[in-house]
């Protein structure tokens, strides 16, 4: 909800600051593409000091701020449609709804390019890359290096973007904290999880990756994910020798 909010009052001041009727064509797609590109800035600026309160006040959540969009710019001569994420824009034509936009995702985009049937849509949202990390989790703690290394090259090399690789790994070893958590507690792991019917035969994985580490390994972990998803978006580093580096540091 707070991402949300954060979105759309950074559009909304980025918008209501430029007066689009001196912009032609081109200009006015690159504000809007540098209008969305702020408000993922200051989501993730949010999310550093959130995560900095929370660890100041002894908290060990960790805050996973996010969220999609769709908007529309009009102009006196044109309206400009932008989405990121599966959020969509349908217009209303003689009382139907039509979608006027195309998800912005990873598995949309193999569809789209005829690579995988609107069934496996499904399949794959939950499978993917998700099953190679328990593979990679596994190596880590092994401290089996050259394995881990070569299940991440595997993936870039199939051309899973390095995104979608690095938020799957900070949900996954959330995943992990919350299990170890939940042991230490006597929670319940499927409650804590929040796992669907059809997952909870991965408690068992869960906890028994959970044993590879400790708690604080774990916090560290996550944090040094989400330090690395800040400073990839920024430019501050490159995001294949950030994982490589995170991955040494816990297999050594």
């Amino acid at each position: 909800e707070l991402a949300s909010k954060i979105a759309i009052y950074t559009l909304q001041e980025w918008f209501l600051k430029n007066d689009f009727s001196k912009y032609d064509n081109n200009q006015i797609k690159k504000s809007i593409a540098y209008a969305i590109g702020l408000a993922n800035f200051n989501i993730i600026i949010e999310q550093n000091k959130k995560n900095k309160e929370y660890k100041e006040a002894g908290n060990y959540e960790i805050c996973d701020m996010a969220t999609t969009l769709t908007m529309a710019l009009i102009t006196s001569e044109k309206t400009y449609i932008a989405n990121v994420g599966d959020s969509r824009t349908y217009e209303l034509i003689n009382d139907k709804l039509i979608q006027i936009t195309e998800d912005d995702s990873y598995v949309w985009n193999r569809y789209k390019n005829g690579e995988i049937k609107k069934q496996d849509i499904d399949i794959l949202s939950i499978k993917d890359v998700q099953a190679i990390i328990f593979d990679l989790t596994d190596f880590l703690g092994e401290k089996n290096i050259s394995k881990a290394l070569n299940v991440l090259d595997n993936l870039i090399y199939n051309k899973e973007p390095i995104q979608k690789i690095l938020i799957t790994l900070y949900n996954h070893f959330k995943k992990l904290y919350l299990t170890k958590i939940a042991i230490q507690e006597k929670l319940d792991i499927i409650t804590s999880l929040e796992l669907k019917p059809n997952q909870t035969f991965l408690v068992n994985k869960y906890k028994q990756q959970a044993s590879y580490f400790t708690e604080q390994e774990l916090f560290i972990i996550i944090k040094e994910l989400i330090d690395l998803d800040y400073k990839y978006k920024i430019g501050l580093i490159d995001v294949n020798i950030g994982l490589e580096s995170i991955l040494c540091t816990y297999c050594s």
